[in-house]
Formats: C-alpha cells, structure tokens, sequence
C-alpha cells in the first residue's frame, strides 16, 4: 500500500487507500460491486480500482502497487497469499430467439487450451470476443452460441431467452484473490471479508450489462 500511496496522493480528509485489480471479464459486476461496498462500509479509505492482464496484475502486486488482486490463475511465491473465493462453471448456451454461428469467447489461456481440445471444430470460430459481456450481449441481440458463467446466464435461461446445449462439456473457472501477507492490517482483512460478503450474496449478475442494449 504505501507505494501505491506514494504515487497517487490521497483526497483531503482520506488517511489512506485501497487498490485493488481483477481480471478484465471479472469488472462488471465484482469490481464494481467490490469498490461500491467498501466506499459504503470505509468511508474513511480511498480506493483505487483498475482491470488488466492476471500476470500484470500480479505484477504489480508484488512489487506493492495493488493491495489484491482478482485472477484466474494465481501465482504462488513467499509472502502472497492466495485463496479461490468462488468457482462456478462455462456453459455452453444459445439463443431461442434467433439463429446464429458459435461465438469464440476467450476465458484465458487454461480455457483456451481445454476448449480447443474438447472442441477442436470450434477452435477456429469466425467471430471472436475476449469479454464475456460483450460476447453475451451480441448473442442476445443477434443470436448465436458460446460459453459463458453460470450466474452470468441464469436469469436468461430461466426465462427462455437463452437455452443450455445438451450435452456440450463444461468447464471449470476458479477465481483466486491474491494479496500480500500483511498480518494485522485491518485495513485489508476488512476489504476481504467484504469481497468474501459480496460472493456469498449476489447470485444473479445477468443484469448487470443490460445498459449496452439501450
């Protein structure tokens, strides 16, 4: 933190900030959710909240310009604490509404080398998103199919919008948080277990981008 702090000065009447990074498919809506809520229950505290590259990310936490990071895939080295905080799966869905071709949609390079081999005649698709939201968003507007979250779909599966494929393989999708160890900093184990609150209440996110078809 008090890189961070260094480079960035705090507003008048903040004693101290909060950074924080995620993945880029995990922004919306737990990187807003997250930086919401600890507005909300640490008024007292600045936060700075950015999306990019998993390495990057890690990066930069190492080197103590992130308090924590969200990532698909941690990496492990004395004095980060890493731990999953949720873990849900890809599904592979489709439009009810209209017909369209397979969207290719990049979850990161675990799931680029499992979906290729799994699904090798889809490997090489002719419309591709590495954002999840977009990609759902496209569908839902024009059809088609392809792999999203579960909690990301539900909603819309629920209601008939959207429809699973029978018998398409699944694959799994941990997220870690990755922090430094810094025992007693109350500070951080506070903005943890508000993470930890946000993934145990919120089950739907499916609505989250729905401003994108305005």
């Amino acid at each position: 933190m008090g890189a961070a702090c260094r480079d960035l000065p705090l507003p008048a009447g903040l004693g101290s900030m909060l950074t924080f990074g995620a993945e880029i498919s995990l922004g919306n809506p737990l990187v807003l959710l997250w930086a919401t809520r600890l507005r909300q229950q640490m008024p007292d505290h600045a936060v700075r909240a950015e999306v990019g590259d998993g390495a990057e990310l890690q990066r930069k936490l190492q080197s103590g310009t992130l308090d924590a990071a969200l990532v698909y895939q941690p990496e492990y080295a004395a004095g980060v604490h890493v731990e999953q905080i949720m873990e849900e799966k890809l599904i592979q869905i489709r439009s009810t509404q209209r017909a369209g071709s397979y969207v290719y949609v990049d979850w990161g390079p675990e799931f680029r080398r499992q979906h290729d081999s799994a699904l090798p005649g889809y490997a090489r698709s002719s419309l591709y998103f590495n954002l999840g939201p977009l990609a759902l968003q496209y569908i839902l507007q024009y059809g088609g199919s392809g792999y999203f979250r579960t909690r990301v779909v539900q909603s819309y599966l629920d209601s008939g919008v959207l429809e699973r494929v029978e018998d398409a393989s699944e694959f799994s999708y941990p997220v870690f948080l990755v922090h430094a160890e810094s025992p007693g900093r109350q500070a951080l184990e506070d903005a943890v277990r508000i993470l930890h609150d946000i993934v145990r209440e919120e089950s739907d996110w499916s609505q989250r981008w729905d401003f994108l078809q305005s």
